[in-house]
C-alpha cells in the first residue's frame, strides 16, 4: 500500500502537466496502477487523472473515468475528489461537444470549490467554465472568468494555473479580433509553457500565435509556430492544436493561391482526420466549413455539398436549439445563485453592522469620557505651544538679524576675493610688461651711446665713413626693436583691457585655447614675481580642433586664475616638504567631446585629503592658513560654469600623488574652426 502511494505522487498529482514522456507510458502505468488500487481517497484521485490524460486524444474515455470518480468520491464523501472529478468531467463533456452537461457540471464543480475556499480548485474550475464559454463563441462571459481565474492564480501564487490562463485569455482576445492584446498574452503564456514544460498549453498557445501573425500579415513567423505546434502535438496526439495548426496551415495556402492550392486541401483534410480521430465535434465543425468552402471555390460541387452536409450535421449536434436552450437555462440560474449569495453575503455585512453599531452605543460613555479628558490635555497643549510658538518667533528674529550679518559679510568676502584676482592678475601683467620694456631701456641707452658716437665722428674734419655707415645701421636696428618691443608691450595691454572689460551677461566666440594659455602664464609670472626661485615646469596639450566657445571671456579668465593659483599653490607647498628632489609640474590640456568642449587643470602637489573633498566648493571652507584664503575662489568659480555657463566643474584627487579640475562647457552652437578675426590676425602677425 505504501508503494502505491508513492507511485502515486511520484508524477501523477493534478496539477502536473503533460511533459516528454508519451502519452501511451503514462496511460498504461496509470491503468496498472488502477488495477492494484484499494477504493478510496488515493484510487478517486488516480481515476481523475487518468480523466485528464485522455481530455485531447479520447474525450469519451474522459466522461468515463470521470464519471467513476465521481462515484467513488460521492460514496466517499469526499469532497474534494468530487470537485476534481467535476472538472474533469466538464472538460471531457466540452471536448466531446455536449456544452449543456459540460456547464452543468462545471458550475457544480465551481460551487463545491468555494465551499471548500480552495483557491487552486475555484481557480481551475473558473478557467475550465471560461473555456468553455470561448469555444461556444461567448467572448465576454469567457473574459470575465479568465480575468477572475488570473486574479486567483496570482494570489495563491500558482504558476502553473497561470500558464494556462494567459494563453487562454489570448485566444479570447483573437476571437474579438483584438490582435495585439491577443499576441501580448499568447506570448506570455508560451513562454511560461516552456519554462514550466507545459506541453498541452505549449502547443496550443504556438497554433494560436500562428492564427495571430497570419491574422497580423507575417505568414513566415505564422507557418514557424504551426510547425512548431504540430511538431510537439503529433507525439502526443493532442487533438485540439494538431486541428487548430493543421487549419491554419491550410488557411496560409489558401491564400497563396496558385499551385499551393492543393497543400491547402492537403491541410485541410489532416486537420479533419485529426478531428475526427480525437471526437472533436468543434475541429470537425470548422475542418468541414473549410473544405467545403474551398471545393466550392474549385467548383468541385460534389465534394462541397459533402463536407457542407458534415458540417451542418455536426454543428446541429454542438449547437441546437435545444442544447442552447439548456445552456442559457443554465446560465440563468447561475446569475440567480451568484445574485442570491450576494444578497446573503449584504445580509451578513449589515449583521455585522448592526452588531458593530451595538458595541459602539455600549461603549460610548467611556468613549465621551475619554474625549473629555483629550480635550482638556488639547487645551494645556495649546497653552504651552502658543509659548512656544512665541519663543520660535523670536528665535527666528535673531536669526534673520544673523543672516543680514552674514550676507553683509559675505559681500565683503567676495568683494575681498576680487581685489585678490585683481592683484594676481596685475602681477602677472606687471611682469609680462617689464620684459618688453627692459628691452626697450636697454636698446634705447645703446642707442644713445651710439648717437653720441655718430656725432663725435662727424664732428671730425676727416670722418671715418665706413664707421659712421655701421653705426647708423647698427641705430636703425635698435630702432626697430625698440618699436618692436614697444608694440609688444602695447599688445599686452590692450588684450588685459579687453578682458577687464564689462560684458553684462553676454556671451561672445571666445578662444578657449588662447584664454587658457594666456591666463596660465600671467599666473605662473604673477607668482614668480613673489618667488624667483619658484620654478614649474608648464605642459600644455591644446587641442587644434577645439574651435570657440560662446562664453563671458572674463568671467572664464576668471576660473581659469583660481584654478591656476590653486595648482601653483598645491605644488609650491609640496616642493616646501620635499624639496630639491621633488620636480612640480601643471599641466593644462583641451579636447572636444561632441558638441561639449573639457579644460583640465591638473598638479601634481599635495593633493585633497578624501574627507574635505566633498567640501571644496562650499562657501568659505578654505585649506590655506588663515589670511591667505577666504573659501571663496572654488565656490565663485563653480557658479560662474554651472550657472553662468550650463557646464560642471568637478575634481579627481589622490592625496600625495595629484589633484585635477575638470571643466565642462557646452559648445553651443555648432561653430566650424574659421579664421580669426581681422584684428586678431593683425595682433599676431605684429608678436610674430
Amino acid at each position: 500500500m505504501k508503494r502505491f502511494y508513492v507511485l502515486l505522487l511520484w508524477g501523477l498529482s493534478l496539477s502536473i502537466p503533460i511533459r516528454a514522456v508519451q502519452l501511451d507510458v503514462r496511460l498504461d502505468s496509470l491503468h496498472r496502477l488502477l488495477l492494484v488500487a484499494p477504493p478510496d481517497t488515493g484510487r478517486v484521485l488516480l481515476l481523475t487523472q487518468l480523466a485528464y490524460e485522455n481530455t485531447q486524444s479520447n474525450p469519451l474515455a474522459t466522461i468515463f473515468y470521470g464519471k467513476q470518480a465521481l462515484q467513488l468520491a460521492q460514496k466517499l464523501k469526499y469532497q474534494r475528489g468530487e470537485t476534481w472529478a467535476l472538472i474533469r468531467l466538464g472538460a471531457g463533456f466540452r471536448e466531446s461537444g455536449n456544452y449543456p452537461a459540460a456547464l452543468q457540471v462545471g458550475i457544480r464543480g465551481l460551487r463545491l470549490a468555494e465551499e471548500l475556499r480552495d483557491q487552486e480548485l475555484i481557480g481551475r474550475a473558473l478557467n475550465t467554465l471560461g473555456y468553455l464559454y470561448w469555444e461556444q463563441g461567448y467572448s465576454r462571459p469567457a473574459l470575465a472568468y479568465f480575468f477572475k481565474a488570473k486574479s486567483v492564480a496570482e494570489k495563491s501564487r500558482n504558476i502553473k494555473l497561470l500558464t494556462r490562463i494567459m494563453g487562454n485569455i489570448g485566444n479570447v482576445y483573437y476571437q474579438l479580433n483584438r490582435q495585439d492584446s491577443a499576441r501580448h498574452y499568447s506570448q506570455v503564456g508560451y513562454a511560461m509553457d516552456l519554462s514550466e514544460h507545459d506541453l498541452i498549453s505549449e502547443v496550443g498557445d504556438a497554433a494560436m500565435l500562428g492564427n495571430i501573425y497570419a491574422k497580423l500579415g507575417n505568414p513566415q513567423l505564422a507557418r514557424h509556430y504551426y510547425r512548431r505546434s504540430i511538431q510537439r502535438a503529433l507525439g502526443q496526439h493532442i487533438t485540439f492544436a494538431l486541428c487548430r495548426a493543421y487549419l491554419g496551415q491550410a488557411q496560409l495556402f489558401r491564400q497563396e493561391r496558385g499551385p499551393w492550392a492543393d497543400s491547402a486541401l492537403y491541410f485541410g483534410h489532416k486537420a479533419l482526420i485529426a478531428a475526427q480521430k480525437g471526437n472533436y465535434p468543434k475541429g470537425v465543425l470548422e475542418a468541414s466549413r473549410f473544405l467545403s468552402s474551398t471545393y466550392a471555390a474549385r467548383r468541385d460541387n460534389a465534394r462541397a455539398f459533402h463536407y457542407l452536409t458534415l458540417a451542418s450535421t455536426t454543428r446541429d449536434s454542438l449547437f441546437s436549439q435545444t442544447k442552447m436552450a439548456q445552456v442559457q437555462a443554465l446560465e440563468v440560474s447561475e446569475q440567480l445563485r451568484q445574485q442570491e449569495r450576494a444578497i446573503q453575503q449584504a445580509q451578513t455585512d449589515e449583521e455585522h453592522r448592526s452588531h458593530w453599531l451595538i458595541a459602539a452605543l455600549a461603549s460610548i460613555i467611556p468613549v465621551m469620557l475619554l474625549l473629555w479628558r483629550t480635550i482638556r490635555h488639547k487645551q494645556r497643549a495649546n497653552l504651552k505651544l502658543n509659548a512656544q510658538n512665541a519663543e520660535i518667533a523670536n528665535q527666528r528674529n535673531k536669526l534673520s538679524t544673523t543672516l543680514s550679518q552674514l550676507k553683509a559679510t559675505q559681500a565683503q568676502l567676495v568683494q575681498r576675493e576680487k581685489m585678490a584676482s585683481l592683484g594676481e592678475l596685475t602681477a602677472g601683467i606687471a611682469h609680462e610688461i617689464q620684459n618688453p620694456l627692459n628691452f626697450v631701456n636697454n636698446f634705447a641707452e645703446v642707442s644713445t651711446e651710439l648717437a653720441a658716437e655718430l656725432q663725435a665722428e662727424a664732428a671730425q674734419p676727416e670722418p671715418d665713413l665706413l664707421m659712421l655707415r655701421s653705426a647708423a645701421a647698427e641705430l636703425k636696428e635698435n630702432q626697430e626693436k625698440i618699436y618692436q618691443h614697444g608694440r609688444r608691450a602695447a599688445n599686452i595691454v590692450r588684450d588685459m583691457l579687453a578682458h577687464a572689460r564689462t560684458i553684462r551677461g553676454e556671451r561672445v566666440l571666445t578662444d578657449l585655447n588662447a584664454l587658457a594659455d594666456e591666463h596660465l602664464h600671467l599666473v605662473y609670472h604673477s607668482f614668480r614675481a613673489k618667488d624667483p626661485q619658484f620654478v614649474v615646469t608648464l605642459t600644455t596639450r591644446l587641442d587644434p580642433a577645439l574651435g570657440r566657445v560662446r562664453a563671458i571671456p572674463q568671467a572664464l579668465g576668471r576660473v581659469l586664475v583660481n584654478l591656476f593659483n590653486n595648482a601653483f599653490y598645491a605644488v609650491q607647498q609640496r616642493r616646501k616638504v620635499e624639496g630639491e628632489n621633488y620636480c612640480p609640474e601643471v599641466q593644462v590640456y583641451t579636447h572636444r567631446r561632441n558638441r561639449r568642449v573639457e579644460v583640465h587643470v591638473r598638479d601634481n602637489g599635495l593633493g585633497i585629503p578624501a574627507h574635505i573633498r566633498d567640501k571644496i566648493f562650499q562657501p568659505f571652507f578654505t585649506t590655506k592658513p588663515s589670511g591667505e584664503g577666504t573659501g571663496l575662489g572654488l565656490s565663485l568659480s563653480y557658479d560662474i560654469i554651472t550657472q553662468g555657463h550650463g557646464g560642471s566643474l568637478r575634481v579627481i584627487s589622490q592625496e600625495g600623488e595629484f589633484t585635477e579640475f575638470i571643466i565642462d562647457l557646452p559648445q553651443g552652437i555648432n561653430y566650424k574652426k574659421s579664421p580669426p578675426d581681422a584684428e586678431v590676425a593683425k595682433d599676431l602677425a605684429v608678436r610674430s
